[in-house]
């Protein structure tokens, strides 16, 4: 548990799944240093090196076809809907001149 749940009632935190009926949490929820391991391996992967648009988890390319790992809502919005925001790492292109995915010229 971290404190992003802070901003939820326990019975949301129950609804979810997260907690049993005693307010105890359910399942195995990750180390902080478990919680970074994958953020930082995807920082630093040699695996990644010219790759993009990729969902990692669990130190690993995520299978997008195995539903618990990349749900459909994490990597696509609906059809027909349009974008309503820019990606971020455009805006932080734009903010500090810095464009870490500009081709070579």
């Amino acid at each position: 548990m971290t404190p992003l749940q802070r901003h939820l009632s326990r019975e949301e935190m129950h609804a979810s799944g997260w907690l049993d009926d005693d307010g105890n949490p359910v399942g195995q929820f990750k180390t902080p240093e478990q919680g970074a391991a994958t953020s930082v391996w995807a920082a630093t992967s040699p695996q990644l090196d010219g790759m993009g648009g990729v969902y990692c988890a669990d130190c690993d390319i995520a299978d997008i076809g195995r539903e618990h790992r990349a749900r459909r809502w994490r990597r696509d919005r609906p059809r027909g809907r349009p974008r309503r925001r820019r990606p971020p790492v455009d805006v932080s292109a734009e903010l500090s001149g810095v464009d870490a995915f500009a081709k070579a010229a």
